[in-house]
């Protein structure tokens, strides 16, 4: 799940902005959840709460508090979020900024270079490094998820098959789904049994994948079609040029 802020003074922008992010969202399948506001001091109370976003669409042109003032604060609270600001003048892009943009996006934003920022972002989100943490015997465990093959169900354990070393730990593999979708982890549910990482796909086929370790895993004919469509659209995101 992709957590996004929306700021801009202007009620019909951020409107017009969370149509189109909705629209991509339709279109590539990437689960998301919008927040809207109409003042950069809203926007701020909520972060410093302790709400984190993981993309902020940000007016550089704001009445009371202008976008790069903005963004300086919000940087003094999370440091990893992506900052996209939107802009009328073009001549912001070529200055230095204290809270350094992702991208610009400049007013009237166009829906296709929308969508291309969108899946750059994405891309950056998921090509951070991360962990996964499971417990087995009251031993606590991280594995880098980048390491990470495939997780497979075998009655009441899941094992974590990497190229190295099989895991294993007691759980339910839609649960781990579950945390894969909610971090921005690009994971296959392929079968009752598998949900496979993306980036260690070396061959997808209608009825099974190849894994990069040779491993040969069947798709369940039930998900054949919603797979072949969210695999089309990883490559997508992960082949941007």
């Amino acid at each position: 799940m992709l957590d996004i802020a929306i700021c801009d003074g202007k009620l019909a922008m951020t409107d017009g902005l969370e149509t189109t992010l909705e629209k991509i969202a339709q279109k590539k399948i990437i689960p998301m959840n919008i927040e809207v506001f109409l003042s950069g001091k809203e926007l701020i109370t909520y972060v410093e709460s302790g709400t984190y976003f993981d993309i902020i669409f940000l007016d550089t042109e704001m009445i009371q508090e202008d976008g790069i003032t903005v963004a300086e604060k919000i940087r003094e609270k999370d440091k990893n979020v992506l900052i996209i600001y939107v802009t009328s003048h073009i001549t912001y892009i070529q200055q230095v900024f204290p809270a350094p943009p992702f991208q610009f996006l400049i007013k009237p934003v166009d829906d296709k270079l929308m969508e291309q920022c969108l899946l750059q972002a994405y891309k950056e989100l998921g090509d951070r490094d991360s962990y996964f943490r499971y417990t087995y015997e009251r031993i606590h465990y991280k594995i880098f998820m980048k390491d990470i093959l495939y997780f497979e169900s075998r009655k009441r354990k899941i094992y974590i098959v990497t190229k190295k070393k099989e895991y294993e730990f007691y759980g339910k593999l839609k649960d781990v789904e579950m945390l894969m979708r909610s971090g921005k982890m690009m994971f296959l549910r392929i079968h009752q049994s598998f949900l496979v990482n993306y980036r260690h796909v070396e061959v997808m086929a209608y009825d099974y994948v190849v894994m990069d370790n040779g491993k040969r895993l069947s798709i369940s004919q039930e998900r054949r079609k919603q797979i072949s469509k969210q695999y089309g659209v990883m490559e997508e995101i992960f082949h941007i040029e």
